[in-house]
């Protein structure tokens, strides 16, 4: 549940830097649906996985990366 709420906090924060990047460029970029359950589903089992600082830091790079690869 914890690590849910982490995911949905990140998508949060993401898509908001997303939106305001997007709108200060003068185009809103879209992102797939599917593909953010799927970046939600990845960073929620590498965060189950990771016991330490730096592996965490980690699943959030790569979350970051899998998301800036939704848009569409």
């Amino acid at each position: 549940m914890i690590i849910a709420l982490k995911s949905m906090a990140l998508s949060a924060i993401f898509l908001s830097a997303v939106t305001v990047g997007a709108a200060s460029a003068g185009e809103v970029k879209k992102l797939d649906p599917d593909c953010i359950k799927k970046c939600n589903d990845t960073v929620d089992a590498c965060m189950g996985a990771a016991h330490s600082t730096a592996a965490k830091r980690t699943c959030k790079h790569q979350y970051t990366d899998c998301i800036g690869d939704c848009k569409f």
